[in-house]
């Protein structure tokens, strides 16, 4: 019987350890689909933006604790990837904008996530914008 607790509790030691390992890969491989960022850096440069944003959308939205910390990490995240890419596509008109949609696209996505059908569809009206400008090349007649 003391034999079988030697063996028994070092395995199930082992096994505890490698589940613990496991559940941190994977945690690890959720987090690597979103973008890391020194948080010094990003506090300061899109942490009041991301906080503003977030406090008009609570407001807009009647968001719960849960949903005011997730947009707030969602926020955080599309903010500095707006940033990320003006800065390196500026001299690139259609990948920035192509990048741009990409990032909107996974935004959405993310939201659809944390917020109610109601709530999305109230994000969405208030963020529609038109897609393309009216153009002025006409004389304005039918």
């Amino acid at each position: 019987m003391n034999f079988m607790f030697k063996i028994l509790i070092p395995t199930l030691t082992v096994f505890l350890a490698l589940g613990s390992f496991s559940a941190h890969a994977q945690m690890a491989d959720r987090l690597s689909e979103h973008p890391t960022f020194n948080k010094a850096a990003m506090k300061e440069s899109v942490g009041p933006d991301a906080v503003a944003l977030t406090r008009e959308m609570t407001k807009k939205l009647h968001l719960n604790e849960a949903q005011i910390l997730n947009l707030l990490a969602l926020n955080r995240t599309k903010l500095a990837g707006l940033r990320s890419i003006n800065q390196e596509y500026k001299d690139d008109e259609a990948t920035r904008a192509a990048k741009t949609a990409e990032l909107e696209s996974q935004f959405e996505q993310e939201c659809s996530r944390v917020l109610t059908p109601s709530q999305l569809s109230q994000l969405h009206q208030g963020t529609d914008h038109p897609t393309t400008a009216p153009s002025n090349s006409g004389n304005g007649l039918g």
